[in-house]
């Protein structure tokens, strides 16, 4: 009994270390023009094309006018990133990517990922972090706070500070230094479903808030 209970908390471990370094999506830019990277911000990881960068299927992209209009717009892949045309906010969603299988190294049940990145204010998305306040993030999925939820602040330098929402879905913040900071959320559902064929066990949704100080 004892070795079996090893080697589940083993698996579960690696399942949840596996996510803690897994990538995100996150947008850099302003009014004129936002580039979608796809890597890890803390390590300066931006992945390339031909690379991973192509694992980013057809990401989906509204940018929102000062007036609140929305119109979706092409992501161009390039050779680091998604130029994206401007706007005052972006949001992207990032849908079709592929079912991953359990591997030899990753015993993990097979899983769905859904990434989703925001710039500025408006908008919605499924899951969503939004900043109502100066000092405030809001964290949601599908339009319902997610209390008692890590959010994962990463400063310019690489630096991170590990926020918990309340029973509202909020988290207080500060920005010490200057720079980009992105704001990043994971929620993960034990949900099946089938996805071109595959089937999965697993749902994870991942976002980003991008903000500059």
């Amino acid at each position: 009994m004892k070795s079996t209970q090893t080697i589940l908390i083993a698996v579960i471990s690696g399942f949840l270390s596996l996510n803690a370094a897994a990538h995100s999506l996150w947008l850099e830019g302003d009014i004129t023009a936002s580039k979608l990277y796809f890597g890890e911000y803390d390590e300066n990881l931006r992945e390339p094309s031909p690379g991973r960068l192509d694992s980013i299927i057809a990401p989906i992209a509204t940018v929102i006018d000062a007036t609140g209009t929305e119109r979706s717009v092409n992501a161009s892949r390039s050779n680091d990133h998604f130029d994206i045309p401007g706007g005052t906010m972006v949001l992207v969603q990032a849908l079709k990517q592929p079912v991953r299988e359990p591997q030899a190294e990753n015993p993990a049940p097979a899983q769905k990922r859904f990434y989703y990145a925001r710039l500025g204010k408006g908008g919605s998305l499924p899951l969503d972090i939004q900043q109502p306040g100066a000092n405030l993030l809001r964290l949601s999925f599908m339009g319902k706070p997610l209390a008692k939820t890590e959010i994962v602040l990463t400063a310019p330098s690489g630096w991170q500070k590990h926020l918990r929402t309340d029973e509202n879905g909020e988290a207080g913040f500060s920005l010490p230094e200057p720079g980009l900071y992105v704001a990043e959320a994971r929620h993960t559902l034990d949900k099946p479903g089938e996805f071109e064929g595959k089937a999965y066990a697993v749902e994870i949704h991942i976002v980003t808030l991008s903000l500059y100080k």
